[in-house]
């Protein structure tokens, strides 16, 4: 049944892309035992746009052959019940491309037809228990070592822009994509991993910290100013988030190990509304820190240029304005900021 329907939807778009010169092929030769079905999904392009398509490879004892239609190149990600991560793929008009592999998870299959292809699959074969735990971190290492030795090579872009985490590397990510060149800078690449909200030339660091002004409850508005000297510790949290009583109690603690002198410290409020946020920040005895409100919460224009992804968030500049921790983890933040205050403010950047 799913064959049947997977080739009447490929026979519908292959009408929408004119003809049948806009094809491609996806060729399962498995180990006998192998039976499954595989999710596929890709976007089919033309040079006005295209469409999203989602089918399902029905393997039987090894076997199965499916039809794939678009007229620009494209990615193919596949996955089973059980994937973390896909197997990314990639396919043009007129392509045959052929797996193979005695394992039923996609990842540990062998993909040929074409260079590109070859070399993705000599490096899931090199770093396969990576992807299998699906280890961030160490996917990251493993694709910095890759890009850094093939600067180059579209293989390069395409593992950047389909196994890289960027949300715990911005910076290493940032850097990593910079410094591609030749045919992996095309931004064709970008396109056909439908990434064209990250042009090459934009990539930038997180913004620097200069001065944040903000309301206040008791003076209107309050200013934050880098002053070269002390650190900055910025929390951003909404009266919705059920951990937010530890999360003050960590900054009192901190308040009473460090003098205002060499402190800043900072909670800004994300609420729409500012009753809830007046209430709670009156119960809470947080004291002298500067309590201040973001009413566009997330899209408020200072909060969207730091880039504050989740809520809570913890945001530590050095003293001078530098973005050395960013990230949801609490303790994380506190322990740069402590090191900071103490002097070390040659830290690496550091991103969760």
């Amino acid at each position: 049944m799913h064959s049947k329907l997977n080739y009447i939807f490929l026979f519908c778009i292959l009408f929408l892309f004119s003809c049948g010169k806009n094809e491609f092929s996806l060729n399962f030769d498995l180990k006998e035992d192998i039976t499954e079905n595989y999710n596929v999904t890709y976007y089919a392009t033309d040079i006005d746009g295209g469409l999203t398509v989602q089918a399902v490879a029905s393997v039987r004892e090894g076997k199965c052959q499916l039809p794939g239609a678009t007229k620009l190149p494209t990615i193919v990600y596949i996955t089973d019940r059980n994937s973390k991560l896909p197997l990314v793929v990639y396919a043009k008009k007129g392509g045959r491309i052929d797996f193979s592999g005695n394992e039923k998870d996609p990842l540990e299959w062998s993909v040929s037809g074409d260079k590109i292809n070859e070399e993705l699959t000599a490096w899931r074969s090199q770093n396969l228990k990576l992807l299998k735990g699906n280890d961030p971190d160490s996917i990251n290492v493993a694709i910095e070592k890759f890009v850094k030795s093939n600067e180059g090579n579209p293989v390069a872009t395409i593992l950047m822009l389909s196994y890289f985490n960027k949300s715990i590397d911005e910076r290493g990510y940032a850097d990593l994509m910079a410094s591609l060149k030749g045919e992996a800078r095309d931004k064709e690449w970008l396109r056909l991993m439908a990434r064209s909200d990250q042009p090459f030339h934009s990539y930038a660091y997180p913004a620097k910290l200069r001065s944040l002004v903000m309301r206040s409850l008791n003076e209107g508005g309050d200013t934050i100013c880098i002053n070269g000297k002390n650190p900055v510790f910025l929390l951003f949290w909404q009266t919705g988030n059920s951990d937010r009583n530890s999360l003050i109690d960590s900054i009192k603690v901190l308040k009473k190990d460090y003098p205002d002198s060499v402190r800043i410290i900072a909670d800004i409020c994300l609420d729409v509304d500012s009753t809830g946020w007046r209430n709670a920040i009156r119960k809470d005895s947080l004291g002298d820190s500067k309590r201040l409100w973001a009413p566009a919460s997330l899209v408020d224009k200072d909060v969207m240029k730091l880039a504050v992804k989740d809520i809570p968030f913890f945001i530590v500049f050095d003293s001078l304005g530098n973005q050395s921790y960013r990230g949801s983890e609490l303790s994380e933040a506190m322990t740069r900021y402590r090191l900071l205050v103490e002097g070390k403010d040659s830290l690496p950047m550091t991103l969760r």
